[in-house]
């Protein structure tokens, strides 16, 4: 009994996911177009805060920027951050709090609800 209570408590967050080669970020991509497909915005913004509430806080969290290279590909993965209004977080509304910039792929997010700051994580792929 108090297993299954555990489970059920613990199903409600998200878990942490770091990007670990090229390979991991292509199925991250793949996996969020095809969930977000039959959403619309306001789906896609819960989807994303739904998301963002992680127990663990990934260590990309920490990082400005790196690069993930992948024989002639390379991977530019940068970190942003947004103060959330208290609200927001509240009601699940999640739009355009954090938009990605030109040409980059929203990844990954978490909200660290003791600041109430929202990090998002994108991709960006070049060719030397």
């Amino acid at each position: 009994m108090r297993l299954a209570i555990l489970l059920i408590l613990a199903s409600g967050a998200a878990r942490a996911w770091d990007p670990t080669d090229a390979a991991s970020v292509d199925a991250r991509v793949q996996a969020l177009r095809a969930e977000w497909a039959a959403m619309d915005a306001a789906g896609v913004g819960t989807d994303k805060l739904k998301r963002a509430r992680q127990d663990v806080r990934p260590a990309w969290v920490s990082r400005s920027a790196f690069r993930i290279d992948d024989g002639a590909r390379r991977l530019y993965l940068g970190v942003g951050s947004a103060k959330l209004p208290a609200a927001a977080s509240r009601v699940l509304a999640l739009q355009d709090a954090l938009p990605s910039p030109a040409g980059s792929i929203p990844l990954d997010w978490y909200l660290d609800e003791a600041t109430g700051t929202l990090y998002a994580l994108t991709v960006e792929e070049k060719k030397p």
